[in-house]
């Protein structure tokens, strides 16, 4: 199973319902593989838009050869307040933002960082880290969310 050939048999569909395939995410369970879907909208993706468009993605991705004789489970949800990021190009709306990073080689004894997010072109991010600025590559990353500021959330709320 390659996310490519997934990408390309579920991205039709999310954008049918007027959403947007935000990320893939495959996941090796013990008895079958969990395939998760993140789809986004401009007013934000609703429960509804995760039934209609799990319902069909059942249908066409049991008609798609690489993956008809394939036991999984499919997850269709949105990408949630800490949000994962699958490309570096996703991260544009979100300057100023505080991510969490897991990056794949230590840099200077760390994997993980809090980092705000100073600027993004291409792959590449600038970032400032413990009152030092950065430059990191996208695809050094393990793993990039945003993290969600609480305080700034709940007085929102008020």
């Amino acid at each position: 199973m390659r996310i490519e050939e997934i990408e390309d048999a579920i991205k039709p569909v999310v954008e049918s319902h007027g959403c947007e395939l935000w990320g893939i995410d495959l996941l090796r369970g013990k008895r079958r593989p969990t395939i998760r879907v993140y789809i986004d909208a401009i007013a934000g993706a609703t429960i509804e838009d995760c039934e209609k468009i799990a319902q069909d993605l059942n249908y066409e991705l049991a008609l798609n050869d690489s993956l008809i004789d394939q036991d999984y489970v499919l997850e269709v949800s949105t990408p949630g307040i800490d949000r994962k990021f699958f490309n570096a190009s996703q991260l544009s709306s979100f300057v100023d933002e505080e991510f969490h990073l897991k990056l794949r080689e230590a840099m200077n004894g760390k994997k993980s960082l809090i980092v705000k997010l100073l600027n993004v072109k291409n792959n590449e991010m600038i970032v400032k880290c413990d009152e030092e600025q950065l430059s990191l590559n996208f695809l050094d990353l393990d793993l990039c969310r945003l993290k969600p500021n609480f305080d700034e959330l709940m007085r929102g709320n008020k």
